[in-house]
């Protein structure tokens, strides 16, 4: 009976540590997200500062495929190191439609986006983007990856979507709404999926990925139908 009531008793203890760490693990948890206001480290300044050091991350080298696989925090408009972010991410994207802060290495909720929705198909930045709506049908259509060389997949897309992102409005920062469609809406989803650590292998069709010479014949092919249907029709 004794040997029972003593288990008893460090059973009763233990629960209350554990009780104890995992709120002081949450805790932890909470103060750092919610007291990072957006600002850059002094490591990431560095970093992104260094032409050495920074790259255009791919999934199949692992220690990329680490940040690329992190959840981004906050992002801060006009804060000290995101002009130098900005550039670079413009370097970076090549011949891309779009790309996110994490595929140069930063984990800060910032994507850059072409607007083919808008004349002259301009590439715009946002800050803290986050998609609120989703309008419609889900469309499937190919997509690839700056940072999957592996090759281009199938996607299922929504085609009308409200995005909410950060503003400045003279010197006040705020939330603006603004819906998007097409092709564009396409590439917000999965620029912003970049900042929660998910890449389109995650959420693609179950047919194999196409090699990007494969991808490149097959477009080839559907431009010379088209051309050749459009002149029959002639």
């Amino acid at each position: 009976m004794k040997l029972l009531r003593n288990s008893f008793l460090f059973a009763i203890c233990a629960l209350m540590f554990l009780a104890c760490a995992t709120a002081s693990v949450k805790g932890e948890k909470a103060v750092a997200q919610g007291s990072d206001d957006g600002s850059m480290t002094a490591e990431e300044i560095a970093y992104i500062n260094n032409p050495e050091e920074r790259h255009l991350l791919q999934n199949n080298v692992e220690k990329d495929n680490e940040i690329l696989r992190k959840v981004s925090i906050p992002a801060k408009l006009g804060a000290e190191g995101y002009d130098v972010l900005e550039n670079y991410m413009k370097e970076a994207i090549g011949t891309g439609v779009g790309i996110a802060a994490p595929q140069v290495g930063i984990n800060r909720r910032l994507i850059m986006v072409q607007r083919f929705d808008k004349e002259g198909k301009p590439f715009e930045f946002y800050y803290n983007a986050v998609i609120k709506e989703k309008r419609g049908e889900k469309v499937v259509g190919w997509e690839g990856c700056l940072s999957i060389p592996a090759g281009y997949g199938q996607v299922e897309r929504w085609q009308d979507i409200d995005v909410e992102y950060d503003v400045m409005n003279g010197d006040k920062l705020e939330r603006k709404v603004e819906r998007i469609q097409g092709f564009t809406a396409v590439i917000f989803q999965h620029e912003t999926d970049h900042l929660n650590g998910i890449l389109f292998i995650d959420i693609k069709t179950a047919d194999p990925l196409m090699t990007a010479e494969e991808y490149r014949e097959m477009r080839m092919k559907e431009k010379a139908e088209k051309e050749a249907q459009e002149k029959k029709d002639e």
